[in-house]
């Protein structure tokens, strides 16, 4: 559908380049919510009216005029409700298209364009929790997207591992817990552990004003690199971060490279942007007397100032990531060293920056983007904003109009999840409808212990479906669900949306959910498999869509049209930034399929033309819905 419609765009803009002013105008196209108004309408009569304040209706009836019969794949044009113009397509021919389609391997054409999504960016000083996962699955699913329209793309991590969040457990290991780096070397499982002394030495620091000044003490050795504060802060990253890679690696999500603060600042990233920003006036000394000595950048939407650095000289973070979201458009004029950190299974490697040469390069650069997404929740808007604005004071609009906070809200959870989990729920609680959690007051839930708890739910549900399946497998196919209930809740959700996770709904089996998409392509499968086995003709034929009864007919082209909105749909969602839409489109589109499958059954079908048609709308259906799951990173099994 994507090429159809920059085709009629092109074929359009041509016939009226004579008789219309299309300059400044984009001919878009949406899918009417009733096929007897055609299967394809534009506002584009709307938009020249206001252009040149004409009637809709009468610019309508010319520009139809105008393209009646003059559309290779148009059948005809209608006007409509005042001057939409509506287009009927030649079904025959874009239904053997979409069948032809199946036999190629499509890829869209590549875009010059390099995409950098910088997503998860977890403080590396415990194990990740649930709320973390909606971050890293919107990135990994974001970035996808984006492959999948054909741009080049590089998947990036931000680990802060100089900032307050590491000192606190720095602290809470040398100078609560008493041990040195090499007791802490031996700690089995450092992520889990540090989970709950994070919690622990944070309700210390609320309570003494004396431990919390030790714990900032701390934290400036670390800044300037003295031991045992520094190493141990060094080692305390590396595991935590290792911890968060192969928890994400569990639900199929991968980077390309791990950027460190800490080489940030090594590098002198922040004196080059700073030198930038004092020369052209963006940085400039405070002029309220609360910030004396501060450096700070003027923040226009709010009319605050925004300390840089501060009085004492060190950085803020905001000025650490200005400089790192300069290095990713490659304004910076420098760049990191580089290591290796991790391989994947499949042989990919994790690359992390590095403050110093470390053997040879990597076989790829990173950074030169032109495009950033940063995946960041909504309470960073701020932040998000201030860098756009500072891109665009330094003399690069471009880069300002392509750096995008691709925001969210925060993941809760419902009142039986907090049961379901081991956690106590307070006076007035069970009533909420979510409950907020909070790592730093250690009411939140590892994204480990979430998982293996979805794992757990879906074993039971695969045992009692399937009592025969060995268990080895039972626990594989099981674990497949479980990523699958997971990424699709974390995605389905409107991005303003405060989610409240569910165990109930995430694994419902014939609801909006992973699993009953799952379940919707292994029927496929399964139909084509004994289609197969019995030696059923699945090719649709030349004869188009002539044999179907009507009432058959209409149903069969509203799945076939839905089914070509793939690329559009993909497009819409970025351009959006609501990949939501994502998983309604694969929702509403098993929904259909169930509902015409549930009318018009394939193998039993005895007429052999009208079987074949149906099994060529199965095949077109299977591929496209796993193009779809593989967007939203869900793996189809081969049984439910």
């Amino acid at each position: 559908m994507k090429s159809l419609q920059d085709k009629l765009k092109k074929e359009i803009a041509a016939l009226l380049q004579d008789s219309h002013d299309l300059s400044g105008v984009d001919i878009s196209f949406s899918l009417p919510a009733e096929r007897k108004f055609g299967d394809l309408s534009t506002t584009l009569a709307f938009t020249l009216a206001k252009k040149t304040g004409s009637k809709p209706f009468v610019l309508a009836g010319d520009i139809a005029a105008r393209l009646q019969g003059k559309l290779a794949a148009v059948a005809e044009v209608r006007v409509a409700g005042g001057g939409f113009l509506n287009f009927f397509l030649h079904r025959d021919d874009f239904f053997l298209a979409q069948r032809r389609s199946l036999a190629e391997a499509w890829t869209a054409p590549a875009r010059r364009e390099k995409v950098i999504v910088e997503h998860t960016s977890i403080n590396p000083n415990k194990s990740a929790h649930i709320g973390h996962l909606r971050n890293s699955c919107l990135g990994d699913t974001l970035a996808r997207c984006c492959r999948f329209l054909g741009y080049e793309v590089e998947v990036q991590n931000y680990i802060d591992d100089t900032g307050i969040q590491v000192a606190d457990v720095v602290w809470g290991l040398l100078h609560y817990r008493r041990m040195d780096l090499e007791a802490i070397r031996r700690i089995p499982d450092l992520a889990a552990y540090l989970w709950e002394l994070y919690a622990e030495v944070n309700r210390l620091f609320a309570d003494d004003e004396a431990l919390a000044a030790q714990r900032r003490e701390v934290h400036k050795k670390i800044e300037e690199k003295t031991e045992p504060e520094y190493g141990t802060c060094r080692h305390v990253a590396e595991q935590v971060l290792l911890d968060h890679v192969r928890t994400m690696e569990r639900l199929g999500i991968h980077y390309d490279l791990l950027a460190r603060e800490s080489d940030v600042i090594a590098l002198d990233f922040f004196k080059a942007a700073a030198a930038e920003l004092a020369g052209r006036g963006v940085m400039v000394p405070s002029s309220d007397p609360e910030k004396q000595g501060c450096l700070v950048i003027h923040y226009d939407r709010e009319k605050i100032e925004k300390i840089i650095v501060r009085s004492n000289g060190t950085i803020t973070y905001v000025g650490k990531d200005i400089a790192y979201n300069l290095w990713k458009f490659d304004l910076l004029g420098r760049d990191f060293h580089y290591r290796p950190f991790h391989i994947y299974p499949d042989g990919r490697p994790i690359v992390m920056t590095s403050s110093a040469p470390f053997g040879a390069p990597p076989a790829r650069s990173f950074g030169k983007g032109q495009r950033i997404y940063n995946v960041i929740d909504v309470r960073q808007s701020y932040l998000q904003n201030l860098i756009a604005q500072v891109l665009v004071q330094l003399g690069h609009p471009e880069a300002g109009a392509n750096f995008v906070h691709f925001s969210y809200e925060m993941v809760a959870l419902t009142p039986a999840c907090v049961r379901e989990m081991g956690l106590t729920l307070e006076p007035g609680e069970e009533s909420k409808p979510y409950i907020e959690v909070s790592g730093r007051k250690g009411r939140a839930v590892k994204a480990d212990d979430l998982i293996a708890m979805l794992e757990k739910k879906s074993l039971r549900e695969v045992g009692a479906r399937n009592p025969e399946l060995p268990e080895a497998d039972a626990r594989k196919l099981s674990r497949v669900i479980a990523v699958a209930a997971l990424r699709y809740f974390m995605v389905k959700f409107n991005l303003n949306t405060v989610i409240a996770f569910d165990f109930k709904e995430a694994l419902n089996f014939e609801g909006d959910s992973g699993p009953y998409l799952q379940y919707a392509v292994v029927r496929l499968n399964s139909i084509l498999k004994k289609a197969a086995a019995a030696d059923m003709d699945a090719a649709a034929g030349a004869a188009g869509l002539a044999p179907l009864p009507e009432g058959e007919r209409e149903l069969y082209w509203e799945l076939v049209l839905h089914l070509s909105l793939l690329e559009v749909q993909v497009e819409f969602a970025l351009q959006n930034h609501e990949l939501s839409s994502l998983a309604t489109y694969a929702y509403g589109l098993c929904q259909k399929f169930n509902h015409y499958y549930h009318l018009f059954p394939v193998l039993a079908e005895p007429d052999p033309i009208l079987r074949s048609l149906r099994l060529g709308l199965v095949l077109l259906f299977k591929h496209k819905i796993e193009a779809i799951l593989s967007l939203l990173g869900i793996e189809v099994p081969e049984r439910m």
